[in-house]
C-alpha cells in the first residue's frame, strides 16, 4: 500500500520550529511553528532578519561567547537556552539544537535549527518554587501553633528540627530543581496539598482535643514529606558526585561483609547462598555503592523467598566486551514483568505485600549503577525467581546520565 505523506505539511505542523541560516546567521528558510512562536510573517524574516535579531542583548553576548564557539568547534550544538524575542517585545524561552550542513569541499554554507518553546516548563519549575514556599511558610505556622497549645513534647521538637534539616536541605538544592522538576512537584504537591487541608480544619476548630488530634496528623503528613524529600535528595546526591572515589574491590569480600549484615535474616529464612567469581575476582569501582548494590539485591531475594521452598540464591561475574558483569539469581517469588515491568525500578513501587517493603531499594540501585555508566538488566518468572543482570562500567569509562531519566 503506497501512502502519500505530506512532508512539507509535517515540516511546518510539527510542535517544533525549524530554520536555517546562512553562515552569518541570516535566517533563509523557516517553518509555519517557528513563525507562530515569533508572531513575525515570513517576509518579514527570510532573508531579513539573523538569528541574533530574536535575541536579547545577554543572549548575544552568549551566542558570540558559546554557542557560536561550539559550532565552529564541533559543528553541532544541543540543548542551549535563550530566551527569544518576539515582534512585541514579549520573551519566551527555548532550547536550541543546531547543526552544520557542509559543501562536498566541507565548507559552512548553512545551518539548521531546531526550536523547543519551554515555557510550559519553566512554568512546572515556578510551581515547584511556590510548592517549597508554601511549605516553608506551613513549617513556620506549625511551630507558633505548638507554642501555643504549649505541648513542646520532644516527639513535636524532634519532627520540627526534622522539618528544618531538609528546609534547608531543598535550599542548597535549589540549582537542581529544572532537572527534575516534574517527579518534585508531583511528590510533593499532595502533602503540601494534604497539610492545607488539615490546617485549615485545624483553624476552624475551637475544640482543644481536635486540635491536639489534628496535630498528631501534621506529624504523620510532614513524616512523609520528610521521606519524600530524602529519596529525592539521596538520589540527586548520587547524581551529582562525579568525583566518587574508586576502589579496587574484590567481590568475595563485599558479599562476606554483606552476609554478616545480613547474618539474621539469612539464618532466620535458612537461605543458601552461593556464589563464584572465579572470572572477574575484583573490580575498580566505588566500594561503597558495590555494598549497596549487593546488599539491595540479596536482602530482596531473601525477602521476596517462596515458602514453598529452600530459597537459593547465586551471585556470579563475568566479563563480556571487556565489562564486568555482576549476576544475581534466585528461585523466589518471581514478578510479572509484563505486568509491572515499566515500574520496577521508579521510586515507591512494590510489588509483593511486605512490610519491610518501601520501593526505595531498586530505584536507589538503579541510579547507582547508571551513575558509573552501568545498566542492570532482569529477567523473571512468578514463582519460579528472578535473575538480576548488572554490567558495572569500569572507572574513566562512562557517561553521566540525565538526572530526570529515573522519575
Amino acid at each position: 500500500m503506497n501512502y502519500n505523506i505530506d512532508y512539507k505539511e509535517l515540516y511546518n505542523t510539527s510542535p517544533c520550529g525549524y530554520f536555517c541560516s546562512l553562515p552569518d546567521g541570516t535566517i533563509i528558510d523557516s517553518n509555519k511553528r517557528f513563525l507562530e512562536f515569533s508572531n513575525y510573517k515570513r517576509e518579514e524574516v527570510i532573508h531579513i532578519k539573523k538569528f541574533t535579531d530574536f535575541l536579547s542583548v545577554g543572549g548575544k553576548i552568549y551566542f558570540q561567547t558559546i554557542y557560536a564557539q561550539k559550532l565552529n568547534l564541533t559543528g553541532t550544538v544541543e540543548e542551549i537556552n535563550f530566551d527569544f524575542i518576539k515582534k512585541d517585545g514579549t520573551k519566551f524561552p527555548v532550547l536550541i539544537n543546531s547543526v552544520e550542513i557542509k559543501n562536498k569541499e566541507g565548507h559552512h554554507i548553512f545551518t539548521q535549527s531546531t526550536v523547543f518553546n519551554i515555557s510550559q516548563r519553566k512554568k512546572y519549575e515556578t510551581e515547584l518554587l511556590i510548592a517549597k514556599k508554601k511549605s516553608e511558610a506551613l513549617s513556620n505556622e506549625l511551630v507558633l501553633k505548638n507554642k501555643e497549645l504549649q505541648i513542646g513534647s520532644e516527639l513535636i521538637l524532634q519532627q520540627k528540627l526534622q522539618l528544618e534539616k531538609f528546609n534547608q536541605e531543598l535550599e542548597n538544592k535549589n540549582k537542581q530543581l529544572s532537572n527534575f522538576t516534574h517527579i518534585a512537584s508531583h511528590n510533593l504537591r499532595a502533602p503540601v496539598s494534604n497539610l492545607n487541608s488539615l490546617m485549615a480544619f485545624y483553624n476552624e476548630s475551637t475544640d482543644t482535643e481536635d486540635k491536639a488530634m489534628l496535630f498528631t496528623k501534621f506529624e504523620i503528613v510532614i513524616d512523609h514529606l520528610t521521606e519524600t524529600l530524602n529519596e529525592l535528595i539521596a538520589s540527586v546526591k548520587i547524581q551529582m558526585d562525579v568525583n566518587i572515589k574508586h576502589d579496587s574491590v574484590t567481590f568475595d569480600a563485599v558479599l562476606s561483609k554483606t552476609m554478616q549484615i545480613l547474618e539474621g535474616k539469612i539464618l532466620e529464612s535458612n537461605a543458601v547462598i552461593t556464589s563464584n567469581f572465579s572470572e572477574a575476582p575484583d573490580i575498580e569501582y566505588p566500594k561503597l555503592y558495590l555494598e549497596s548494590i549487593i546488599l539491595n539485591l540479596l536482602s530482596n531475594s531473601i525477602r521476596y523467598r517462596s515458602p514453598n521452598r529452600i530459597a537459593k540464591i547465586h551471585l556470579a561475574t563475568e566479563v563480556n566486551n571487556n565489562e564486568i558483569t555482576l549476576i544475581v539469581t534466585d528461585n523466589g517469588l518471581g514478578i510479572d514483568l509484563k505486568k509491572h515491568g515499566h515500574r520496577l525500578f521508579k521510586l515507591n513501587n512494590t510489588f509483593h505485600r511486605h512490610p519491610d517493603s518501601k520501593g526505595v531499594g531498586l530505584f536507589m540501585t538503579k541510579i547507582q549503577i547508571e551513575t558509573i555508566g552501568g545498566s542492570i538488566d532482569v529477567e523473571s518468572e512468578e514463582e519460579k525467581g528472578t535473575t538480576f543482570t548488572i554490567m558495572l562500567k569500569k572507572k574513566n569509562n562512562y557517561e553521566y546520565p540525565p538526572f530526570n531519566r529515573y522519575y
